[in-house]
Order: structure tokens, then sequence, then C-alpha cells
């Protein structure tokens, strides 16, 4: 089965383009108010008011965990 994760940037004009609701359970997607394509391109981190990105890091991460664990537990099962 495929997983796919969708992250869009919605100050990013490419966010446009792309999947800007979850799909399928297993077609997702993740939007930050504060990002943009360029956003991991600056020496600096997210600020206090750009929670919705350092939120957006746990939910990836928590995300790819799951995954993860469901691969493992499929392959698991062969």
């Amino acid at each position: 089965a495929s997983r796919i994760l969708f992250t869009n940037g919605l100050k990013d004009m490419w966010s446009g383009g792309s999947y800007l609701e979850n799909v399928s359970d297993s077609i997702l997607a993740l939007n930050f108010e504060n990002g943009a394509h360029h956003s991991d391109l600056t020496h600096v981190g997210p600020s206090d008011k750009d929670t919705d990105i350092r939120f957006g890091f746990v939910q990836i991460t928590n995300i790819l965990e799951g995954w993860l664990d469901e691969i493992k537990a499929e392959s698991n099962t062969i």
C-alpha cells in the first residue's frame, strides 16, 4: 500500500497546485499557514509565532512513525 504525505506552506503560491485536504487514510495533506517552499533555506528557525510549523514537525513525526510501525507489523505477518 502506498502512503503519501503532502506538506503545504500556504504562503507559497505553489500550494495551489497541491492536495490541500486528505484524499484517504493513507494520502494525507498537512497545511502550514506560515510555511513556504523556501522556509527551510533561512538560517533562522521557526519563531515563536510559527507554532503551526513547530506543531507540524510533531505531526509529521507521528504520522511517519505510525506508518513505519504498520509496515513493520505487516512484514512480521508474511
